[in-house]
């Protein structure tokens, strides 16, 4: 818990599900940052549900209204309704693992009656579809505010009866900074990287879906070395897509990295390949730590990048995987910059616009 300056603290009251110990994840790393920047000017109480154990690759994905009904039960605790009515928090937070379902929505309404009606704001990082009866039934369930990652669906929830706000999404941007002299070539020789190579890396999970195999053309390209960070996540995919990539010559390495900012600094050009906001967040995280570290950015036009950068200097979105090898080539080439764009995407921005009155 953190206390901010006054005789009457404000209180945030935070509520995330499945949250482990790794932010090796979008959806992890928001609500501990948001935690943290929230911390700063208010007293925060968080309730984490924990993580479930992760089944084997293989295992086929839980139905989505079992999963939805799982993560209903984990809120209808005591524990929780007892919090809420000792602390009277003036702001419910919900990070919604599903982001506007029907059942996250029920999930956000029970949050408002167990905080004797404090005003709730639901943050969705991934756009959903919704079935004909859940748009009908979402105008009876709408929280006070739905943070979403685009206008687009800014629009589609206004539509429906809620009051909605593109969520301004956040970096450190003291951790993630560009290189200092010589800071590159010395991270590179830290981590075994060849210094005379251009470096084009990659931060995510290695899991079908993800479009990895983009990465194939460009390791084979003499004078550049590919580095993949990959996060502890795991699926069928995930062993047969280390055999491609290693094969190609692609440096993986695996599991959640505490420096990972080092990785950027060492690295030229910063490559998003995914295509499918299915498989991450609409706004990824890892955008905008490559642009915090000054990296330029070669991506496929995914979720919220075209509307935050697609007129920014420094980044490339394409429509086609084969085009990303250009852009690479060609952003490496001009070496621009892109930290100036990224500084406007502070956490404590983000704490602003969630604890707003």
């Amino acid at each position: 818990m953190h206390s901010s300056n006054g005789a009457h603290p404000r209180i945030v009251f935070l509520v995330a599900e499945e949250v482990g110990d790794a932010p090796d994840e979008g959806y992890v790393k928001v609500v501990q940052e948001l935690t943290r920047a929230l911390g700063k000017k208010a007293t925060v109480i968080r309730h984490l549900t924990p993580e479930r154990p992760r089944a084997a690759p293989d295992t086929p994905r839980s139905p989505r209204v079992r999963t939805g009904l799982r993560r209903m039960r984990a809120l209808l605790n005591k524990r929780l309704r007892a919090a809420l009515a000792e602390t009277r928090p003036e702001t419910v937070v919900y990070v919604s693992r599903s982001s506007i379902s029907l059942t996250a929505l029920m999930r956000s309404r029970l949050l408002k009656w167990m905080g004797r009606q404090a005003r709730v704001v639901m943050i969705a990082l991934q756009p959903r579809s919704q079935s004909w009866y859940s748009r009908l039934l979402s105008r009876m369930l709408w929280p006070d505010l739905v943070l979403v990652s685009t206008n687009a669906e800014v629009r589609g929830v206004e539509a429906l009866g809620a009051r909605a706000a593109r969520m301004i999404t956040g970096v450190d941007l003291e951790r993630f900074r560009p290189p200092l002299a010589g800071e590159k070539d010395a991270l590179r020789e830290k981590w075994g990287i060849p210094t005379g190579n251009r470096v084009v890396l990659h931060v995510g999970h290695l899991t079908g879906g993800r479009n990895l195999e983009a990465l194939l053309p460009l390791a084979s390209r003499p004078g550049i070395t590919v580095v993949v960070v990959a996060s502890s996540h795991l699926d069928r995919e995930s062993k047969r897509l280390e055999q491609t990539l290693r094969y190609a010559g692609v440096m993986l390495i695996h599991g959640y990295l505490a420096h990972v900012d080092e990785i950027y600094r060492l690295a030229d050009c910063y490559i998003f390949p995914t295509m499918s906001t299915d498989y991450a967040i609409a706004m990824p995280l890892s955008v905008l730590e490559a642009m915090a570290s000054d990296l330029p950015v070669a991506a496929m036009r995914f979720g919220a990048l075209p509307e935050r950068f697609g007129d920014v200097d420094g980044v490339v979105l394409v429509d086609r995987s084969d085009d990303l090898i250009g852009a690479v080539m060609t952003l490496m080439a001009g070496r621009p910059s892109t930290r100036k764009a990224a500084e406007v995407y502070s956490w404590a921005a983000v704490a602003d616009q969630v604890a707003a009155t």
